[in-house]
């Protein structure tokens, strides 16, 4: 179960596949992309309120994968906030993105099936693992519709190459 839930956070996070991944989706965007949000329905996230929405929980997921206690926020739409406004604001949000991701790929391979099974929260630690797989999938086919929506897709993949 281990190498699926690995092959599956790489895949939603940064490998190509069925669908692009969360890396691909949000690297080289400009702070005017991330921020923007069509003027007929301005109840549409941005792509930024997006990622730190994801970022919530991946810190969240983070947490738990170091035995500590996740606390969550009472209202999810707060979830949705971020700081910042400026181009470096933005691609600091990317860095963490990726830092995030990298160090639960990382207390992930280090699990075995025995810690899988902790419960932390009501629920097996996989359950929660997958859940945070399951999210990413979902928002990364809403930030696809807004680059649609800007014409900016699909993305030139040869210049998002992955690192």
């Amino acid at each position: 179960m281990i190498n699926l839930l690995l092959y599956e956070i790489e895949h939603t996070y940064s490998q190509d596949d069925w669908y692009s991944p969360l890396k691909l989706l949000i690297n080289d965007l400009t702070v005017e992309q991330a921020v923007w949000k069509p003027e007929s329905n301005n109840t549409i996230n941005s792509i930024w309120e997006i990622i730190a929405h994801l970022l919530y929980y991946k810190e969240r997921l983070l947490l738990r994968l170091q035995g500590k206690t996740a606390e969550y926020a009472s209202n999810n739409q707060d979830t949705f906030a971020f700081k910042g406004d400026s181009q470096e604001d933005w691609d600091a949000s990317v860095k963490r993105m990726r830092q995030v991701n990298h160090e639960i790929n990382e207390k992930i391979q280090k699990l075995n099936a025995t810690d899988l099974e902790n419960v932390t929260s009501k629920l097996p630690l996989w359950k929660h693992i997958n859940g945070v797989i399951r999210h990413d999938a979902h928002h990364a086919g809403q930030i696809i519709v807004i680059r649609k929506l800007q014409g900016a897709w699909p993305v030139d993949k040869d210049k998002n190459r992955y690192e």
